[in-house]
């Protein structure tokens, strides 16, 4: 996403004064939601998506709701969510049965959605790069699950850092031949547009690529800004994206020092 494309109208109304995807201690992030919630206003922020990651085995969902529901910042719209990985190429998703009400589901593909379930992306490159498993089949395999993963979703969905594993099973997305992308884009938009569920141009891992971001949003996806902050200087910090939307510096988007 560092190149800088030409301007795009639908990608240019991206908008940057909210972050759907962020994390706390209750996960993996550095710092608690009042200071989370604090950066989101100290950014110019007006909605900030909190979304840590859960799992089938999670059992603080409702403390950690209870928690989020009980933020109150002037001017800030706090959204509820939860990062959850695609578990099969069927877009069986890793959440607990019981699931509180949420704002946001965010759908990631953290390992390779394979037939029987999550295939760490070193055995998907082993297989690529020995020419066992054709490139093309990697991303169609995301895509689809992806696609399938947000039929499924039990509450509003984002596409969090697609084709962020790409690179970790061995594929390039560039390489992939147009046509074939194009299709396979065709089919995930379809399914987005069906459930109103958005894409996300993720700041920390750079991805998807601009072209795909414009295909989506050309086919009517939603895409939404997410920078992926696991502390609270990095919420509604939005560098790459400024870069690949051609934009100067804004409010709601803080440039590096």
């Amino acid at each position: 996403m560092t190149a800088r494309p030409a301007p795009q109208l639908r990608l240019q109304a991206v908008d940057l004064g909210s972050d759907v995807h962020t994390h706390s201690t209750w996960t993996d992030g550095a710092d608690g939601l009042g200071s989370m919630a604090d950066a989101a206003v100290a950014a110019g922020l007006h909605t900030w998506g909190i979304s840590d990651h859960v799992r089938t085995d999670s059992t603080w969902l409702p403390e950690y709701v209870a928690e989020v529901r009980a933020l109150h910042r002037d001017g800030l719209t706090v959204r509820c969510g939860v990062e959850v990985k695609m578990l099969d190429d069927r877009g069986h998703l890793d959440l607990p049965a019981d699931l509180p009400p949420l704002d946001l589901v965010l759908v990631a593909d953290h390992q390779f959605p394979g037939v029987d379930g999550p295939v760490h992306p070193r055995e998907v490159a082993s297989a690529v790069t020995t020419g066992r498993t054709p490139a093309a089949a990697v991303v169609e395999r995301v895509v689809l699950a992806t696609a399938a993963a947000v039929r499924r979703s039990p509450a509003p969905t984002v596409v969090a850092h697609l084709f962020s594993l790409l690179p970790k099973c061995a594929v390039d997305e560039q390489d992939l031949e147009p046509s074939l992308l194009a299709d396979l884009l065709a089919e995930l938009a379809a399914a987005c547009r069906a459930a109103d569920a958005a894409v996300e141009a993720n700041e920390k891992w750079g991805c998807p690529a601009s072209g795909v971001l414009v295909t989506l949003a050309d086919a009517g996806v939603r895409i939404v800004a997410g920078s992926d902050a696991h502390r609270a200087a990095d919420v509604g910090r939005f560098d790459r994206l400024l870069d690949a939307l051609g934009r100067p510096a804004q409010a709601g988007a803080r440039r590096s020092p």
